[in-house]
């Protein structure tokens, strides 16, 4: 009895664990397929929209051939004006086309002269893809491009941007229209949607943050301008400019800061860093907005 019992269970157990074995595999494929549809409907969300058709223009150079006549074979320059010159037929007109339709308009074309042309479009250098960006990047310029790219892309081309970057005003100038992309989402947040494809002659231009900074004066020891950021308190602006020097009168702290009620007034803050040093009153330490200025004066004893 003991024996049939055991293997009884033992098939029963075999049974649970084939059924088992079984149920993750179909599982795991049905999952990793939705993610796989998931993930790519996320990707183009993110992008917006989908790469550009790359289309010649003026410095570009192509390769033309025609099945069975050397005479078309050879490199031909995208002349200012947009036009190619090819055999039989004279100037072409190009710029704004894709090789693909730059192939049929010389086919038909040929075929007044060739009855069976078989024509064949080859780009052999894309110079027209000139992008410039300016302002608070590290390399800032013009940049000859050979294939599509994106803002995240040219941002890493220019090295980046310097400390006295404002992503939240500066922009992306197209045909002389300002775009309407917010580059603080894109490179702070994460945001690929502003994640743009940049076109043939745009203008990027990141604003310097002059407005937005900290004025750090008087009894400190070492005055400066300094970067304003989310947060920032007057104690920390101190700390940056190397604290106070021996005669200041900390007591006597005062942060200027124009009013956003009353046009072109400026508030005076009054601000007690001894009760933010030497008593740790944390509450007096208070939070500071771009374009405020912090004055420490002298001590008279």
């Amino acid at each position: 009895m003991f024996n049939k019992t055991y293997v009884w269970s033992g098939v029963l157990i075999g049974f649970l664990l084939l059924g088992l074995m079984g149920q993750p595999q179909k599982v795991f494929a049905a999952s990793r397929s939705d993610v796989n549809k998931l993930n790519k409907g996320k990707i183009h969300k993110e992008m917006g929209k989908s790469q550009p058709k790359f289309v010649l223009g003026p410095e570009d150079i192509v390769e033309i051939s025609v099945w069975g006549n050397r005479e078309f074979a050879g490199d031909l320059p995208v002349r200012p004006d947009g036009n190619i010159s090819i055999p039989l037929i004279g100037d072409v007109k190009v710029e704004g086309l894709t090789p693909a339709e730059v192939t049929i308009l010389i086919t038909r074309s040929l075929r007044k002269f060739i009855t069976d042309a078989n024509v064949t479009v080859f780009v052999k250098q894309i110079n027209s893809i000139n992008i410039s960006i300016a302002g608070e990047v590290n390399a800032p310029g013009t940049y000859k491009i050979n294939r599509p790219i994106t803002l995240l892309h040219l941002f890493s081309i220019s090295h980046g941007f310097t400390d006295r970057a404002d992503l939240k005003n500066s922009f992306l100038l197209r045909k002389g229209e300002k775009m309407d992309i917010d580059f603080y989402n894109l490179v702070k947040k994460g945001d690929l949607s502003q994640n743009t494809w940049v076109l043939p002659n745009d203008l990027i231009f990141i604003k310097d943050n002059f407005n937005n900074r900290i004025n750090v004066i008087g009894e400190v020891t070492e005055p400066q301008v300094i970067t304003f950021q989310e947060g920032m308190t007057v104690l920390d602006a101190i700390l940056i400019a190397r604290g106070l020097t021996d005669v200041a009168k900390p007591k006597g702290t005062k942060v200027y800061r124009r009013s956003q009620n009353r046009k072109g007034q400026i508030e005076k803050i009054p601000v007690d860093l001894n009760e933010v040093i030497s008593d740790g009153d944390l509450t007096k330490n208070i939070s500071l907005k771009p374009g405020d200025i912090i004055h420490v004066p002298r001590s008279f004893f």
